[in-house]
């Protein structure tokens, strides 16, 4: 039994051996797949220096200074500083981008109060007198489909939030802090 798991280890090593060496060459099988007729990757030399050849060093150097009768060098174009205008043209419609762009508010992560959750109505008449009772601050209604949120305030952070929202607990008890898009604060 061991004599025989001795020669198939023999066999198998052979096996495998063999194909390591025969991935060597350069002629390998696969390579032919991939070569075509006009295969770039084959290069020949040619000898230029060969006496039976046709080309010889006189035909190279008369081929080289004709060549340098049709190149013609043009000099260098003069570099002028100073001032100079320029007129843009373009599409009304790229203006009307542009302003939006910059026109735009940033927004900037903060916090809201959350004063009313509901559907439009409710939510129009929770704003109209939360604007009455609260008139330093901002008052925002917000869309959540299908229902609408009022929120209060620009909180940059969690603390000023927390120190509003037992003030607004008074009025709204069910007020409560959410994480949201604030605008950014008036300079």
């Amino acid at each position: 039994m061991l004599l025989r798991i001795n020669k198939i280890a023999i066999i198998c090593f052979c096996f495998l051996n063999s194909s390591a060496i025969s991935a060597q060459s350069d002629n390998s099988w696969w390579k032919s797949i991939f070569r075509t007729n006009c295969d770039t990757t084959q290069n020949e030399s040619i000898n230029i220096n060969n006496e039976d050849s046709i080309l010889n060093n006189t035909l190279i150097i008369e081929i080289e200074q004709d060549s340098s009768a049709f190149i013609k060098t043009l000099p260098a174009l003069p570099i002028k500083d100073g001032n100079g205008s320029v007129i843009i043209h373009m599409d009304s419609a790229l203006t009307e981008i542009d302003l939006k762009a910059f026109s735009e508010t940033h927004s900037l992560k903060g916090y809201r109060v959350q004063i009313h959750f509901g559907n439009l109505e409710s939510a129009r008449a929770v704003r109209a007198k939360c604007r009455k009772r609260l008139v330093g601050r901002s008052v925002y209604l917000e869309s959540i489909a299908p229902n609408y949120s009022v929120v209060v305030g620009d909180f940059r952070n969690r603390w000023e939030a927390e120190s509003a929202l037992p003030r607004l607990k008074k009025l709204y008890p069910s007020a409560l802090i959410i994480p949201t898009d604030i605008e950014l604060p008036k300079l």
